[in-house]
């Protein structure tokens, strides 16, 4: 929601590009924080207790957004929010590989394809009215809460299988590089595709399509993926799916701002993201033993990269205009190629 609402919240606080991406970092500090306490947690207690107060706290702070009209309660609240974001991150995924381990392939992409459904759903909701879209983001985590502490939760794996490598932390963060790249691209792209368009010309209204279509490929990729998940390695997904985010970015730089070009390149940009974060977590499960800590570490790093690049990318806006986002699209997406060639090295390939 931050992406499309941000527009609205800079008018309110009556500050500029730069200083209202600050909510970015806000939210991502939280949600690094938040990642890294509920690995512990969900390690240590009873994982759906655990779960349903991160939701709760994401409740809290839904319900506060639309009342605040000041940058430094804003901030409070979005690091309120990534704090709940990074508890519900490291807990969903984290339990349903404890749940079905090495069969989870197809339900691990099902997870993320709701991500997808939510994220598509947000610009339009946002465009009703960011009350309308914050109040209802409120009553569904609490009814969700509920329904999470009615329902058995799984518990870790005992043993540790043959093919598993050891987790040391040096192994981590060769790994956790990846999701700290592929979150920056992801972000970066979702939350400044909509001021994009509007820096570029394209009306209001324009520019939501903008974003939705971005979700549209985005949701699109993550049905595609988990109905070839079966069939196609994850190894193999994240090779095409990394190398076409790259080709989304040549499109969004060589078409400098062209209609054709822009609405290709974030459909494209959708599709080419949308496998990345499951299909890694489904190559990890092979390859490592996943714990919540463990867990934590890719969370947290994804919430470093959605801390650092839209940040950066607001100021790199202020700096030269709307060519900021192709080309910071472009370096990320062969970053994150890069990024997994060498964690695939790192694991023997």
């Amino acid at each position: 929601m931050l992406g499309p609402a941000l527009s609205e919240l800079r008018d309110r606080v009556d500050t500029d590009l730069g200083g209202i991406g600050v909510l970015f970092v806000g939210m991502s500090s939280g949600y690094i924080l938040g990642s890294f306490v509920a690995g512990r947690m969900f390690d240590r207690f009873a994982p759906h207790s655990v779960y349903a107060t991160a939701l709760v706290l994401l409740a809290l702070g839904m319900v506060l957004v639309p009342s605040l009209d000041t940058l430094p309660t804003l901030f409070a609240t979005f690091v309120m929010l990534g704090l709940g974001a990074g508890s519900v991150d490291v807990g969903a995924n984290t339990l349903l590989i404890w749940e079905l381990g090495e069969s989870g392939n197809r339900a691990m992409n099902i997870l993320h394809l709701c991500f997808g459904l939510g994220a598509l759903s947000a610009p339009l909701l946002v465009h009703v009215g960011l009350e309308f879209a914050s109040y209802l983001a409120t009553v569904l985590c609490l009814v969700s809460a509920v329904v999470v502490l009615g329902a058995p939760a799984p518990s870790a794996p005992k043993t540790v299988r043959e093919e598993h490598t050891d987790t040391t932390r040096s192994l981590l963060i060769v790994l956790s590089a990846f999701f700290f790249l592929y979150v920056g691209l992801e972000a970066g792209f979702a939350g400044w595709i909509h001021t994009y368009g509007e820096e570029i010309e394209f009306s209001d209204v324009a520019a939501t399509w903008l974003t939705t279509a971005f979700w549209i490929g985005f949701t699109g990729g993550r049905m595609g993926s988990s109905a070839f998940s079966r069939r196609v390695r994850p190894k193999s997904l994240l090779s095409g799916s990394c190398g076409l985010a790259v080709v989304a970015a040549v499109v969004l730089v060589v078409g400098n701002g062209g209609t054709a070009a822009v609405w290709v390149g974030a459909v494209l940009m959708g599709v080419a993201t949308a496998p990345q974060f499951p299909a890694m977590l489904n190559y990890l499960e092979r390859r490592i033993r996943v714990t919540g800590s463990a867990t934590a570490w890719f969370v947290g790093a994804a919430g470093l990269g959605g801390l650092t690049f839209p940040w950066l990318i607001g100021q790199w806006f202020d700096v030269s205009g709307e060519s900021a986002l192709p080309w910071s699209m472009l370096i990320l997406g062969v970053l994150t190629l890069a990024s997994f060639a060498v964690s695939n090295r790192t694991l023997g390939g």
